[in-house]
């Protein structure tokens, strides 16, 4: 009966540990108090890519590095696309990666056809891309259980993606409130009769 006992124990114990692993392993992206952890979520997605890039770049190349965008809207205008870049730089530069921020609305833009300069001035656009040859571009979607992150190292003069990197978390109030942007009031239009 002893024996029985026995197994049953260490059976219980390694049923235990392993839904212990699971439970952990789900919540590898939170804080103990529940928050997300998107230090350790974008310190993976760099290390995932980082021989990739260290093989890309010269010591002293700059990249650029833009803010995170909906790839759903593929505008950026939420607290969750701001935090996911500082982030992401912050990543970059623990690597000693040299960072140019850029105001992604001034110089370029993420439409349908990809990564896009948006100042017809050539003067502008030569100021920013003639220097730099690389950019970091960060994107995200969020479906109905999940947020879906990607970070690809782009070079800009030939538009070829050198690395890629993707993660995803489940998705929560949290992240929710973040990427929720206001909308505009609409005004409403008053029509004047036209007087002949």
């Amino acid at each position: 009966m002893k024996l029985n006992l026995t197994k049953i124990k260490s059976l219980r114990l390694v049923i235990t540990s392993i839904l212990f692993m699971f439970i952990l392993s789900g919540c590898s992206y939170k804080n103990i108090d529940g928050s997300n952890d998107f230090q350790a979520l974008l310190a993976k997605m760099v290390n995932t890519s980082y021989e990739k890039i260290k093989n890309e770049l010269a010591k002293d190349d700059v990249i650029l590095v833009t803010d995170f965008v909906n790839i759903d809207n593929l505008k950026n205008h939420s607290k969750l696309g701001f935090l996911l870049s500082e982030t992401l730089k912050n990543e970059l530069s623990a690597k000693n990666i040299i960072i140019k921020e850029v105001e992604l609305s001034k110089t370029f833009k993420i439409g349908e056809s990809g990564f896009n300069i948006l100042s017809r001035k050539l003067k502008d656009i030569y100021n920013v891309i003639d220097e730099e040859r690389f950019a970091m571009v960060g994107t995200y979607s969020i479906t109905h259980r999940r947020l879906i992150l990607f970070v690809k190292l782009i070079d800009i003069r030939t538009g070829h993606i050198l690395s890629s990197s993707t993660e995803s978390v489940a998705l929560d109030k949290e992240i929710r409130k973040l990427d929720y942007v206001e909308k505009k009031k609409q005004q409403r239009r008053i029509f004047q009769p036209m007087t002949l």
